[in-house]
């Protein structure tokens, strides 16, 4: 028995080896960190910081080589004519990190520019903007994103806005006028492709998602989504949505949040939120519950009780998976939401903890040549094709 141990031991530490060997010598893609909103509220990231799910020596530390940078404007606080104003503001903020530390990462907004950060050692720093309530119903303001480096555009957030709906409000509200896009918000699609902005369909409604196949001409993405059938969610991808993913020729780039890959987890959180109820009502009278202040405050109030109840890592390997058995790992990829959920899968809980995805995929018997693509390099070839 001990003698099977030992050698158990040995092997599982050779893998261990083999997985960190393979993950820093591959090109590791994610494509949705939400660490942006940390540096709005003065937050140094260029340093290693205690606080959330990343920095930029993090970053570095787990093997990235390219983070998308999400601008996501909250709906609530900037809607209905500052939406725009705030983006600017926070890629001016992506703006500033990168002058701060030029020799760590350097923002790409073409395909040579990932190459040469990458042959420089260097973070590719990438834009995607996350809700298309910021460009404000302009096409004018959509080129003036593109124009800072916008390579990506998540046509909803949570929110729908006047041109597209979102999944939220597909689900669950009774007062849509029109489910999909409208006129405008196909010519948005039409647009984006033409001037090499990938269109990013998480948070995009049922309707909305075909409405956006039937229109655009170039890949599409899944930045931060799941699987449906792993997880029953709005935010999730139903397998009719994969194969269409696949004949488009786009990547559905996994999201790390328990609530989208553990369909039990809501109810275990649910219950660490019931402990703690009398302090989250007092932080939503003081903060208003619809703020970044509050979402915060929460996040330091619940922490380390919503990471006990948080799922095994191998959940969220479940979903990728499933997506590389269904429809070919050269279609899936890594979405994290570093630092936009609330909690992460118990042993990824921050990105320096990335090798471990590559592990486990190496136990499942994929090959190198296939955790590679997963790792990034279907992200570099979606990047090169749209946006060029």
């Amino acid at each position: 028995m001990k003698i099977i141990l030992f050698i158990s031991l040995i092997l599982s530490n050779i893998c261990g080896q083999s997985a960190n060997r393979l993950h820093f010598d591959s090109y590791v893609a994610d494509t949705h960190n939400d660490v942006l909103l940390r540096v709005l509220r003065g937050e140094d990231i260029t340093e290693w910081t205690t606080s959330g799910h990343s920095d930029i020596p993090r970053l570095m530390a787990g093997g990235m080589d390219a983070q998308v940078f999400a601008v996501w404007v909250n709906p609530s606080e900037f809607l209905p004519d500052r939406a725009f104003s705030q983006a600017n503001k926070m890629i001016d903020a992506l703006v500033f990190v990168v002058a701060t530390a030029p020799e760590k990462l350097g923002i790409a907004d073409c395909y040579s520019d990932l190459i040469q950060l990458e042959q420089e050692g260097k973070l590719s720093a990438v834009i995607g903007v996350e809700g298309g309530h910021s460009i404000e119903n302009s096409l004018e303001k959509l080129e003036q994103l593109k124009s800072r480096g916008m390579s990506y555009l998540g046509v909803t957030w949570n929110n729908s806005n006047e041109w597209a709906t979102s999944a939220k409000d597909e689900v669950e509200s009774d007062s849509l006028e029109l489910k999909g896009l409208t006129d405008f918000g196909r010519e948005v699609i039409r647009r984006c492709n033409n001037i090499g902005v990938i269109v990013d369909v998480s948070h995009a409604g049922e309707q909305t998602f075909w409405d956006i196949l039937e229109v655009t001409t170039k890949p599409i993405i899944a930045s931060h989504s799941s699987v449906y059938a792993l997880c029953p969610h709005f935010r999730n991808l139903k397998d009719d949505q994969l194969r269409a993913i696949k004949k488009n020729g786009g990547v559905v780039f996994i999201n790390f949040f328990p609530g989208y890959i553990d369909s039990t987890f809501e109810q275990r959180a649910a219950e660490v939120r019931g402990q703690h109820s009398a302090e989250l009502d007092s932080l939503k009278k003081h903060y208003g519950e619809e703020s970044d202040d509050y979402w915060y405050a929460s996040m330091d109030l619940l922490g380390a009780d919503i990471g006990v109840v948080a799922p095994p890592v191998g959940l969220l390997v479940d979903h990728i998976d499933y997506i590389a058995k269904l429809i070919g790992p050269e279609h899936v990829g890594l979405g994290s939401d570093f630092d936009g959920v609330s909690v992460l899968p118990k042993e990824v809980e921050d990105c320096t903890k990335l090798p471990i995805i590559t592990e486990q995929l190496l136990e499942r018997g994929y090959s190198e040549e296939d955790i590679r693509k997963i790792l990034g390099e279907n992200f570099k070839r979606v990047f090169k094709e749209v946006v060029g």
